[in-house]
Formats: C-alpha cells, structure tokens, sequence
C-alpha cells in the first residue's frame, strides 16, 4: 500500500463528507434492532402490551403504561398528520448530501391505534411540492422499509395510496431515495 493510499484511506474513514458513498445511520440499540427484525416481513409491526393491550412507540422494554411485557405484532398504519417540516440541514452525510439539492419533508404521524411516530414524508403520493402543501390533519398510512443501510425507517404516505405489496412499498421507498447510497461526485 502506498503512502498515497493510506492517507486517502484514513481521510475516508475520518472524514465522511469526502465519501463517495454516503449511508443513512446505521446505529442502532439492541430495541432498535428488534425493531428493524419485527419489520422486515411485514408492512408495519409495533410493540403492544401483553397485559393492556396499548401500542408502543418509539420501542421499549417495559409497557409505558402498566410496565407489563410487550410482544411485536402487525399493526395498520392508519393515522394523522399532527405537524410537518422541511428539513434543510443534518449533520448526516447522507441527509446533507439530500438536503443540498432540496429540503428533506419529515411528519409527525398520529397513529389511530395511539402512539405518535416520526416518518420520512413522500411527497409526491400527496401530489405535492413541499411539506408546506400538505396539512396538519391529512389522512396518511404508514409503513416500514429497510434504507440501504438495512436498517427499517418509517414512511408516511397519503391514504389513497396502494402500499398493499412489498413492490409497492419499494417502489416508494426508492423514489425517496432512500434505497441507494448519497453520491458525492469526486469523492474518495
């Protein structure tokens, strides 16, 4: 290996912005990588409580309200737009590199089986060109997809929209961008 190689390899590792390919976060807890496990044959699963029966969202380990043991089941993802925005900046690589071109639309989604979740909003499902055209209280439907750091996001789509099939949900989740890495022309 030459000095010129290792020293673009090291700048590769430490400095992410002059990555060729940039990734979502790949982080996660152990809750959250039972999240990602839960989702990945179904369109949407949350964990409910075996004793309350309430839904959990973000995961846990105990019931938020009476701290009885939670199993993952399929959920319907039939909610609410409680607020949206436009994200214009991220420290993510990925998500700057996204930002850049135009702003990121995030929701805030009531779910009607009860919690609140956060989603990557599609905006073209609405027929819209910003998170401004789309308006608190629009009904949504949200389900889970891997990104392509194979871990599961959450997406918010309008309610008329057909997410019945795994291809449709993909055909959504790669009109996002959310399925192939950031580019960054000239990098490392």
């Amino acid at each position: 290996m030459t000095t010129s190689s290792k020293m673009q390899s090291r700048m590769k590792l430490n400095r992410p912005s002059v990555r060729h390919k940039a990734r979502p976060p790949k982080q996660r807890t152990p809750i959250g990588e039972a999240f990602t496990a839960a989702n990945l044959p179904c369109a949407l699963s949350l964990q409910h409580c075996a004793d309350c029966g309430a839904a959990q969202y973000p995961p846990r380990e105990l019931c938020h309200t009476c701290l009885g043991d939670l199993v993952w089941r399929e959920t319907t993802g039939s909610g609410v737009i409680s607020s949206r925005v436009d994200l214009h900046h991220s420290l993510w690589e990925f998500f700057k590199r996204h930002t850049a071109q135009q702003p990121w639309p995030i929701a805030s989604i009531a779910l009607d089986c009860g919690p609140t979740v956060l989603a990557h909003l599609d905006l073209t499902s609405f027929g819209a060109d910003s998170a401004d055209a789309v308006t608190a209280g629009t009904a949504v439907q949200v389900f889970s997809h891997s990104d392509c750091s194979q871990q599961v996001v959450l997406i918010a789509v309008s309610a008329h929209e057909a997410i019945g099939t795994a291809d449709q949900r993909r055909e959504i989740t790669a009109r996002l961008g959310l399925l192939e890495p950031a580019l960054k022309p000239g990098g490392i």
